[in-house]
């Protein structure tokens, strides 16, 4: 019985049968970042004065005020000594101060100043359009169907790392729960 498929449906998806980089999810995924990144980049630093790792302090400070640095390390991807440099940067131009907790100086949240208020206001409409311009080829169904598979990827890659974590715990065991010895098959690394 013949296939009345269109060709698009019937052939294999170069995501699916990778044959070279470009065809890559991942290096898909990366290229639109990069590019949308570099629009970001632009807006920020020349119109603003920011760097696009401060816009992500101020956007999520906006939305959740009082955010402890390690929520913010955690919410941006980046980790606490970025996140530090980010926040003291901000502070040195006004935009969020820190206010140390009162038994210990690690509970320290972050709020937004007026200035830094200000700010997430004039660019948030900016970054929104840029988003919103980037799914503009997309149908409303089309956009229901990217946010979908978003999730599901973000589900799968989730997954991936719990995974690879629970595969290097066996294979490397951290020193914190006493594993001082060589590792099995490794006695090269430690003779004795």
């Amino acid at each position: 019985m013949p296939d009345h498929r269109p060709a698009s449906l019937s052939a294999p998806s170069s995501l699916v049968n990778p044959q070279q980089p470009s065809d890559l999810l991942l290096y898909r995924l990366a290229k639109v970042a990069a590019a949308s990144g570099r629009l970001i980049n632009r807006l920020c630093e020349r119109g603003h004065g920011i760097t696009r790792r401060e816009w992500g302090v101020l956007m999520w400070l906006e939305q959740e005020p009082g955010l402890q640095p390690s929520v913010l390390a955690e919410r941006l991807e980046l980790d606490r000594a970025r996140i530090s440099r980010a926040i003291r940067s901000l502070q040195t131009k006004g935009l969020v101060e820190r206010a140390s907790g009162s038994a210990n100086r690690r509970e320290a949240s972050v709020h937004l100043t007026e200035a830094g208020a200000k700010l997430h206001a004039e660019l948030w409409p900016q970054i929104r359009a840029i988003n919103l311009q980037l799914l503009g080829d997309l149908s409303a169904s089309g956009m229901e169907t990217l946010d979908q598979q978003l999730q599901s990827l973000l589900l799968q890659v989730q997954q991936l790392e719990a995974q690879a974590q629970s595969s290097l715990e066996e294979k490397f065991p951290s020193r914190r729960h006493g594993s001082r010895g060589p590792l099995p098959g490794n006695r090269a690394a430690h003779p004795e």
